[in-house]
């Protein structure tokens, strides 16, 4: 069975940001973040930039708070959930909102543009599913180990797309060695 991705489109990432209703954390560094209220709180994640920040072109954005107050931001960022997580110790790493598929092959119809089919699928998402950023390589990569070849994945979410092949890892068990030994490469 082969699944193929529909060609690729755009999105404004103003509206984006401000159709969503935010909490509001501070850091250790003292930034604003804003993280959006909903089931993949990791998707939408925002960080103030600074005086003179260019992040949406240096544009004021509005946020709407839980409270119903509103935050504005001079040229905030898109940002991620590991940043937010060093920053202000808010965990929402395995909230993001992905699709995915594996399989033996890919092709591509009119450049990579045009969309790309996976071909002879092993493993497809039913859904969209919450989980971490990294969730369909994590499953690419037990799939490459465990069948001893290389497979494809492609995986999406609200921010876009990847798709590459993966390795299967040689994997060296490691058993009662002391730490001196693995280092020395035993």
């Amino acid at each position: 069975m082969d699944w193929q991705n529909d060609p690729y489109s755009m999105i404004c990432g103003s509206s984006e940001a401000e159709c969503r209703v935010y909490k509001k954390l501070t850091g250790r560094s003292g930034k604003v973040w804003l993280v959006a209220v909903q089931d993949n709180p990791a998707d939408n994640v925002y960080v103030s930039g600074g005086k003179g920040s260019q992040g949406f072109a240096g544009r004021t954005l509005e946020f709407e708070l839980e409270d119903g107050s509103v935050e504005r931001l001079v040229g905030p960022w898109h940002t991620n959930s590991g940043a937010l997580f060093a920053d202000t110790g808010y965990d929402v790493r395995d909230k993001h909102l992905t699709f995915g598929v594996i399989g033996l092959g890919r092709e591509y119809k009119n450049g990579s543009g045009g969309g790309v089919t996976i071909t002879d699928v092993i493993y497809q998402d039913e859904d969209w599913t919450i989980g971490t950023s990294d969730r369909i390589e994590k499953i690419a990569q037990k799939l490459a180990n465990e069948l001893g070849k290389t497979v494809m994945k492609f995986s999406k979410s609200s921010g876009g797309s990847s798709c590459g092949q993966v390795k299967p890892e040689k994997v060296r068990e490691i058993i009662n060695l002391s730490l001196e030994e693995i280092k020395n490469g035993k």
